[in-house]
């Protein structure tokens, strides 16, 4: 997408960015975020499209098969929404006990719903994440554009982020890092947190990951957490 958008605009050549319904006007150039956000994961702006006034439109890119969005993942979650993680962590952890789940088994993945306000901040995101995202940009992983006199289409959809959060649900996804993660109740992380997976005997992975998924890859056999 950076390639492509950069073989055509320039500053003596601003174009427009189309993907679906929506279109970014007088773009001179792209770049990629680089680096690590303040958290040390990956930024959550992917590119970054620059315009002729100098303003910069954060983009993050998520392919059709992408298994989360948003969130910066469970350190940002705690952060931004500490009383909603830890009730979905806690609530996760004792209807897997209630499931007759003992220490040392393989558990499902888990999924709880999040909250409707948190909707619109959980995925414009934040500057400490790499955010905050204008538009979240979904296709395929390899793409195409169609240039025709100062328009640049690409497949897929670029949709506002806040809008996409208006007309998604989101859902909060418990799952493991490897498939060997035993389930281990009881176990606190440094944060006091429900760690509820432990570590890979193969791997060594410790805990597992908490992502927000969009309600459409919840599959109908999901174990919700509801409270």
């Amino acid at each position: 997408m950076i390639s492509g958008i950069n073989q055509y605009a320039s500053r003596d050549n601003p174009i427009t960015i189309k993907a679906g319904n929506h279109s970014v006007f007088n773009v001179v150039e792209a770049k990629k975020m680089e680096g690590r956000n303040k958290l040390g994961n990956e930024q959550y702006t992917d590119v970054i499209l620059v315009t002729s006034d100098g303003a910069e439109i954060n983009v993050s890119c998520k392919g059709l098969e992408s298994p989360s969005i948003g969130g910066g993942g469970l350190t940002a979650l705690i952060r931004r929404f500490p009383c909603e993680t830890t009730r979905i962590l806690e609530t996760a952890e004792r209807l897997l006990l209630e499931k007759n789940f003992k220490e040392g088994d393989l558990i499902p993945d888990m999924y709880g719903k999040m909250n409707d306000e948190y909707k619109v901040p959980a995925i414009v995101g934040t500057e400490e994440i790499g955010g905050p995202i204008d538009y979240l940009y979904v296709a395929p992983m390899d793409i195409e554009g169609q240039y025709s006199d100062g328009l640049l289409e690409y497949p897929g959809d670029l949709i506002p982020a806040a809008e996409y959060a208006d007309t998604h649900e989101f859902f909060y996804r418990i799952r493991k890092r490897r498939n060997d993660q035993p389930f281990v109740p009881g176990q606190k992380d440094k944060g006091g947190y429900p760690m509820i997976l432990g570590r890979s005997p193969s791997k060594g992975d410790a805990r597992g990951r908490v992502v927000l998924v969009s309600g459409e890859k919840v599959p109908k056999t999901q174990n919700i957490v509801e409270f």
